[in-house]
Formats: structure tokens, C-alpha cells, sequence
């Protein structure tokens, strides 16, 4: 649809105002100057609609998944016809907040049938589920006395998953040093029973494969026996609104949640077989086929809730059968240290990221934790993701 602009807008009034003035005083010379002002908006008005007419766009991302931090190049296929006599116009991708870096992008001008490619990079700094688009097409005259806006093309979906933090290999109590302690325990459990045969599955190691059961049974079998540790972890993430400061990509929920995809994504690769347990009830077991997009997949949708005392969310959760627990708590409350005590199953490892700071000594809650043989990280968002994970190992209890 075109529109008038401002200054075609004062144009036309002022031509409005010569055509009156002449018929009151009869001055016909004053009625040329105003059928130039009118002639000039019309031919402006005109050559906006011949230009802005039969236009398409397709917007393509060059990927649709993506972790917070990183950015996505977006190209934009333009055809139309062409901007002719000097008219010129621009696009103006509508881009979600969460997301940065949509410029204005201006449209070669020419005659004829046009084809063109426009190119933008957008940022991303928070997760999430975004739909972009449709980008904002403008036309304008040369003098812009007229311009035509329209929506064109569709929308994109790009989630936007948790920022996943590498955590390298660390002394006995965290990353590989977890993997060995969680294998001896399992493997002295487990006993002879496990002296079968099964079929493949992802993470087995190809020595492992049985030959004369695969070429009996025409599919790829393993021995149990050399595959007996199957580990798994828990992971508790607390998602109250309560325990946690800040906003945006700054807050310490996302930190938290940040956290929870890099511990999860570590635990996985290393062969654990991982559950995520949020205090307001959402819960996901990755195990099996399952890979880690499963993970930050639930990570991406995870909020902040009205969940009340931790002692209430974990009523359900007794930590079943896992080697592993990892408590990722905002702000930990005397009374959340001693719901957290009853996750301890006997022999299992207890690891706890605080991520505010706990009241002083003698009255600090971290201390209750310590003595039921958890190692804990204090005031731990006021570092990084890997900083906090390699302290697990270090911190010993008091």
C-alpha cells in the first residue's frame, strides 16, 4: 500500500492552499504552482507502486539451532521488479528480543526484473525459542514524497539452546576422576551376572563386540561383562524464582541453567546415564539412544517458577539408583541443606554449586552439607561454569 510521506503530505496541502487563494482572489497564476505540487506528488506516488510491486523474499538461516553466544549468517533471496527513475527502498528483518544484529539493508536499485542476495550475521545472547521475520520491505521516491511498506516473506524458527562450557579432565571428584570412582563402585556391585551377550548400542566400544554371536545372529552383539559399568548421574536444578538474582543473560538463573548443560553434557559424553530434576517437578532421564540435544532441548524451556521450599520439590525424588548427585542451588536455606541430605543414597558421590553467597559461620547451611559428606562450591556464579566444576574436586569436606 502506498502512503504519503510528511513532506508529500505538506505538498499536497500547501498545493491545497494555492488552489484555494486563487479561486477566492482570482489570481489564476497561483493554481500552476499548485498543479506542479500535485502533479509532482502523483508522478512520485506512481512510480512507488510500479516499483514496489510483485515482490518475493525467502529467508535462510544457516542454522536453526544454535547456543546462546554464538551467531547465525542470514541470507535474504530478494526478486522483484525493478526500482527504476531513481526510486530506492531497504528491508528490515523483524528480529525478536533475545536476539541482535538486524540491520537496515538497503535494495539495489535497476530496471527490470531484479535478483538479489542480502546478507546479515544476528546475535545471540539468551536462550530460547525465536521466530524471525517477516522482514519490513520499504520503497521511497527520490524526493520522498511517497513510500510503500509491505511484510514480506515468512518466519523462521531458531532455538536458541543453553551455552554448554567444556570441562576438562579434573583430579578424582569431578569430570574423569567422577567417571573412575562411579566405575570401580558400580563394577564391585554388578558381580559375574553380567557374563552375557547383547546387542550394540551407541558409546559401546568396538572391542567389546562378540564376532561369533554377531555372525550367528547377522546383528552387531557385545559381552555385558566388559560393559558391566553403566553409571548414572542426577542432576538437580533449582528453578525457583525465589534463589536467584538478575535478569537477562546475566541472571544467575541462567547461569545455573548454563551449568546444568555443561554438567549434563560432560556426564553424557563420558557414559553416564543422566537425569535431570528440576524443584518444580519437570524431569528428564538421557539414557540410552538418547543424545544430549535431548538435554538442552529440556534446558531451553526451563523458567523460573513460584516453587516454595526445596523440601517440598524433592519429596518425590529420593535420587533412585544414582552414583552421582550434582545440586545446582541459587540461594541454599538451612532447611534446603537438610532436604538435600536426604538425597544421599549410601556410597554415592554428593556435589553442590551454590551459586549465591551462604550466611557467615557458625550459621553458614554449606556447613550441613559438609558434614553429610557433600563437597560444595560457595558464591559460585561469581565465577565461570569450568571454574566451578574443577573446585568440586578440590574442596574437601570438613
Amino acid at each position: 500500500m502506498v502512503r504519503l510521506t510528511a513532506r508529500g503530505l505538506g505538498l499536497v496541502t500547501a498545493a491545497v492552499v494555492l488552489l484555494i487563494a486563487a479561486g477566492v482572489t482570482g489570481l489564476r497564476p497561483l493554481a500552476w504552482p499548485a498543479g506542479l505540487l500535485l502533479g509532482l506528488v502523483a508522478a512520485s506516488t506512481l512510480l512507488v507502486w510500479l516499483s514496489a510491486r510483485r515482490a518475493w523474499l525467502r529467508r535462510r538461516l544457516s542454522t536453526d539451532r544454535v547456543a546462546a553466544g554464538a551467531s547465525v549468517p542470514v541470507r535474504l533471496d530478494l526478486s522483484r521488479d525493478g526500482i527504476g527513475l531513481g526510486a530506492w527502498g531497504y528491508l528490515e528483518d523483524a528480529v525478536p528480543p533475545g536476539l541482535a544484529g538486524a540491520p537496515v539493508l538497503p535494495v539495489p536499485s535497476g530496471w527490470g526484473h531484479l535478483e538479489t542476495e542480502l546478507h546479515y550475521s544476528l546475535g545471540t545472547f539468551l536462550r530460547g525459542r525465536y521466530r524471525i521475520g517477516p522482514c519490513r520491505s520499504t520503497t521511497l521516491d527520490p524526493l520522498g514524497l511517497a513510500s510503500s511498506r509491505r511484510r514480506l516473506g515468512g518466519r523462521n524458527l531458531l532455538t536458541v539452546t543453553p551455552a554448554v562450557h567444556p570441562l576438562g579432565a579434573t583430579t578424582a571428584g569431578a569430570g574423569t576422576g567422577l567417571v573412575g570412582e562411579a566405575t570401580q563402585r558400580r563394577s564391585s556391585v554388578l558381580g559375574p551376572d553380567d557374563a552375557l551377550i547383547r546387542e550394540y548400542r551407541p558409546r559401546d566400544e568396538l572391542r567389546r563386540i562378540h564376532w561369533p554371536s554377531t555372525a550367528h545372529t547377522g546383528t552387531l552383539m557385545v559381552r555385558r561383562e566388559e560393559h558391566a559399568w553403566e553409571p548414572s548421574a542426577l542432576i538437580l536444578l533449582d528453578n525457583r524464582s525465589t534463589g536467584h538474582v538478575g535478569a537477562g543473560p546475566a541472571s544467575s538463573f541462567e547461569w545455573a541453567v548454563s551449568a546444568a548443560a555443561s554438567v549434563g553434557a560432560h556426564l553424557i559424553d563420558a557414559g553416564y546415564d543422566v537425569t535431570l530434576s528440576e524443584t518444580d517437578g519437570r524431569r528428564l532421564t538421557v539414557a540410552g539412544d538418547a543424545t544430549r540435544e535431548s538435554l538442552l532441548d529440556h534446558l531451553t524451556d526451563s523458567t523460573l517458577t513460584d516453587a516454595g521450599d526445596l523440601a517440598d520439590a524433592l519429596r518425590s525424588d529420593s535420587g533412585g539408583r544414582a552414583e552421582l548427585l550434582i545440586a545446582i542451588i541459587g540461594r541454599l536455606s538451612r532447611a534446603d541443606a537438610l532436604a538435600l541430605t536426604t538425597l544421599r543414597r549410601h556410597g554415592a558421590l554428593c556435589r553442590a554449586i551454590l551459586l549465591q553467597p551462604t550466611e557467615p559461620d557458625p550459621d553458614d547451611p554449606a556447613d550441613i552439607l559438609l558434614a553429610n559428606g557433600w563437597r560444595v562450591v560457595r558464591d559460585a556464579a561469581a565465577g565461570g561454569i569450568p571454574q566451578a566444576w574443577t573446585a568440586l574436586a578440590d574442596e574437601v569436606p570438613r
